[in-house]
């Protein structure tokens, strides 16, 4: 006789919502459950709710940093403020590729001397 058939109940959506949140992957949320990852992709095909407790703590993960890093760069944190611009207005405050200067390589010259008593 086979293993039992998973199924999210609303404690495990609860579970699942704030792993996802703190930022654990689908395979390290099936790892905590006790599951594959398959079983996890499934069953939120199968369960609506699953699939939505994941993406709303994904969200809410999201929204707890972001706000973070945008406090932080309020405050006048550096890093912050130079990460926010460059991710936000990639436009002005992005790394902008510079076509590196091509390296022109040396010239050697060289003098020869035909003979050195004519020139006396």
């Amino acid at each position: 006789m086979g293993r039992p058939k998973w199924i999210p109940t609303e404690e495990i959506c609860a579970s699942a919502s704030e792993m996802a949140s703190r930022g654990l992957t689908v395979e390290q949320i099936a790892d905590c459950l006790g599951v594959s990852r398959e079983t996890i992709y499934q069953r939120q095909k199968e369960y609506p709710e699953f699939y939505e407790s994941i993406k709303r703590g994904r969200s809410k993960g999201m929204d707890t940093i972001t706000n973070a890093l945008f406090e932080k760069a309020k405050a006048g944190d550096n890093t912050s403020m130079i990460f926010y611009l460059k991710t936000r207005d990639r436009e002005n405050w992005g790394e902008q590729y510079i076509e590196p200067v091509k390296e022109i390589p040396p010239i050697n010259i060289t003098v020869h001397r035909e003979n050195a008593e004519n020139e006396n």
